[in-house]
């Protein structure tokens, strides 16, 4: 059996990110009765259609993001020094769970996104847009929060960008980068399917080889890896497009395995650091140079994801309250990766070198970290709702307006004149076979 036999065509109805969906069916649909009346029927309607072990898995990967932030955000900024006490231990633990987090988010994506056969870049960009909106009201919001509540606040000039132009400051990496992604997916796509399984193959190969392999269980090796980049995103994309398109479905067991592999060598990798700590007494074995297996598209993170999407694929069940708070984990990431509240949240709120002092302090960051995460999602549920009254009834129309006179102005017309081709791909395919 060639490789094209094996691709993949599951329905893409469940595909995507709560963004990508919102854009998806934000088009006006007959109302066939009175239920379908209601302003929130699209809402309901997409929290039904989910799969609710990807959506599970979502949360999940959103609550790993968190408690990342809540012992790394804090360590930053008092000076922690982990590795004496079972909180700091425990928090020393949490440390590969955000870069993992976050390759599971992406790769859930990604997942759905290899499904369709031609994306347009006008689908990619209305996404892109409603993304930043989301983003931009939420910052907005944030922004004149912050400033009722500690209205004497110094704010920096870094801090009123971040908070008004959050995508192009990159204020919120995760969100800049998917944006970004989502820009050039269908360009990727376009290429990936014309070069063919064989060379689709062999790009594979040769990015895991530097950056799965070289950078993904070496310290000193970086192979220029693009950490906090959309690139890190293309990267993931091409290797779950190969796996998607071309090969077989791997068993549970093989996934299970991957998981288990990558949890491994985290506890080996983590271990050897508090040995090290433990003889030696110096706490430069506890930070971010000696966990480096940690790190975002090291093998083992990718190990743990990969096997964690496989996994909650295969779950075909639809549970509407898991879907509902599932659709809300992006606003939870926005909320509390603000760039003023996260300093909140952090220096003055959950102070973690005070944390570490109280009694049952294990039991109080856990609850802490839900507790962000349920507060996080009822709010963006919130948003959803109003969005859904207002926005989303207008939203396509007034993107299919903009977009339509952006590509008839004068200018788009010469550019679109200008760059037409001047010599045809067979004579420059020619000249390069000779030479």
């Amino acid at each position: 059996m060639s490789p094209t036999d094996n691709v993949q065509t599951k329905a893409s109805v469940h595909s995507g990110t709560h963004v990508e969906i919102h854009a998806a069916t934000s088009r006006k649909q007959p109302r066939s009765s009175s239920r379908d009346s209601s302003p929130f029927s699209p809402v309901v309607r997409r929290w039904k259609s989910r799969e609710s072990g990807v959506e599970g898995l979502r949360i999940i990967a959103m609550v790993m993001i968190v408690a990342y932030h809540s012992c790394w955000n804090g360590t930053a900024e008092h000076s922690v020094a982990l590795g004496s006490s079972a909180f700091d231990l425990f928090a020393l633990s949490l440390n590969p769970l955000g870069k993992t987090g976050v390759a599971i988010f992406f790769l859930i994506t990604a997942w759905y996104l290899c499904e369709r056969e031609a994306p347009t870049f006008r689908s990619s960009l209305r996404k892109a847009c409603y993304l930043e909106l989301e983003v931009l009201t939420y910052n907005l919001i944030l922004f004149l929060e912050y400033h009722g509540i500690i209205p004497s606040a110094q704010l920096t000039v870094d801090d009123i960008v971040g908070s008004l132009f959050p995508i192009s400051s990159n204020t919120l990496w995760y969100a800049t980068a998917y944006i970004l992604f989502l820009l050039v997916y269908p360009f990727i796509t376009a290429a990936l399917r014309a070069i063919g399984p064989g060379m689709h193959a062999r790009l594979a190969l040769l990015l895991f080889a530097m950056w799965g392999i070289g950078y993904g269980l070496t310290r000193y090796a970086t192979w220029e890896f693009p950490t906090y980049s959309f690139v890190y995103f293309v990267y993931l994309y091409i290797l779950l497009s190969y796996y998607r398109w071309y090969l077989r479905e791997i068993s549970s067991s093989m996934a299970w395995l991957m998981v288990a592999a990558g949890c491994l060598i985290f506890a080996i990798h983590i271990g050897s650091c508090i040995i090290a700590f433990r003889f030696t007494g110096n706490h430069s074995y506890l930070n971010n140079e000696h966990l480096f297996l940690t790190e975002e598209g090291k093998l083992p993170v990718l190990l743990v994801a990969f096997g964690l999407v496989s996994l909650a694929v295969r779950c075909h069940r639809h549970i509407t309250g898991v879907n509902a708070a599932a659709s809300a984990m992006f606003g939870v990431y926005v909320l509390h990766e603000n760039v003023l509240m996260r300093d909140l949240l952090w220096t003055e709120t959950f102070p973690l070198r005070e944390m570490r002092t109280w009694h049952a302090s294990i039991a109080v960051l856990i609850a802490v970290i839900l507790g962000i995460v349920v507060f996080g999602a009822i709010i963006d549920i919130l948003r959803q709702l109003l969005f859904a009254m207002t926005i989303d009834k207008y939203y396509s129309a007034w993107f299919d307006v903009a977009y339509r006179k952006l590509s008839d102005c004068r200018l788009s017309r010469w550019l679109h004149m200008a760059l037409q081709p001047v010599k045809g791909f067979h004579i420059a395919r020619d000249k390069e076979r000779h030479e």
